[in-house]
């Protein structure tokens, strides 16, 4: 594999990492390889750290309800703040 396909940013970076670096020893890939494999480590940690749900699914039925919420809110409604929506849940717990 070219340096300068190390360089390409494409929706497969880590097969592109893995395909460039593969079993080769730390001590004969380039700088280039080694750059682009400490970019994959550290992009996918900040991925697990920033959006632990990546590639999961909503149920059908939450997409409707943030559907609706989405409609409601956009016509007028009102929604609650965090504040609100405590006092309310003291409210009926009686806690």
């Amino acid at each position: 594999m070219s340096d300068e396909q190390v360089k390409e940013p494409t929706a497969s970076y880590m097969a592109t990492v893995e395909e460039t670096v593969g079993n080769v020893p730390i001590a004969e890939i380039t700088t280039l390889q080694l750059k682009a494999l400490v970019q994959s480590a550290v992009k996918e940690a900040l991925q697990e750290v920033l959006d632990p749900d990546a590639g999961l699914e909503l149920r059908p039925e939450f997409e409707d309800r943030l559907r609706q919420a989405v409609a409601y809110a956009g016509s007028g409604g009102h929604l609650l703040s965090m504040k609100e929506l405590i006092d309310e849940l003291e409210g009926i717990t009686g806690v």
